[in-house]
């Protein structure tokens, strides 16, 4: 019984020092996790929001499909598609890059090499039943990310529009 609760002990104390040198190393990082997550929640129809069809002024965050046109046209904002890689590559919106909503830890690379925390960043999914862009933006936020809003319409009312769209992989 003593040895048990020697190794037990033994485990514990591995866990706490392994845990204090991975809060250090985070606090040293200049683009560590915050202990405390401050993001909140970016909310669209599916949370409440107006439909396409209404005359009430989105919320913030909130990005029409006029303005994602002018958006893309001007360039200069990271656009992330939230579907899977799949559905991406049968077609996107030009220019956007592919970030799986539930896969976000596999794709750190490319957030990391891709996307300043300090820039303008646009989600979007399917459609207006679609969360994934809420998910991957909420996900965002809480992870440092300043400027991010969601293209509720998503790829659905993009296309439906008769605006220009990309196949396969991003090149």
């Amino acid at each position: 019984m003593k040895s048990f609760l020697k190794e037990l002990a033994g485990g514990v104390a591995v866990m706490i020092v392994a845990t204090l040198i991975g809060i250090a190393v985070n606090a040293a990082r200049p683009n560590g996790v915050a202990l405390i997550q401050q993001g909140e929640a970016v909310a669209t129809v599916q949370h409440g929001e107006v439909d396409s069809t209404s005359a009430a002024a989105p919320r913030e965050g909130v990005v029409t499909i006029e303005e994602m046109k002018q958006i893309v046209d001007a360039g200069g904002s990271v656009i992330i598609d939230a579907r899977s890689t799949t559905e991406y590559e049968e077609g996107h919106i030009p220019g956007s890059i592919n970030i799986p909503h539930d896969r976000l830890p596999e794709f750190m690379e490319v957030l990391n090499n891709e996307v300043p925390t300090d820039g303008r960043v646009i989600c979007y999914c399917r459609s207006f039943t679609c969360d994934f862009s809420d998910l991957l933006a909420t996900e965002l936020k809480i992870i440092g990310y300043q400027d991010v809003s969601v293209f509720s319409g998503g790829w659905d009312q993009w296309k439906e529009a008769g605006h220009p769209v990309e196949k396969g992989p991003r090149s």
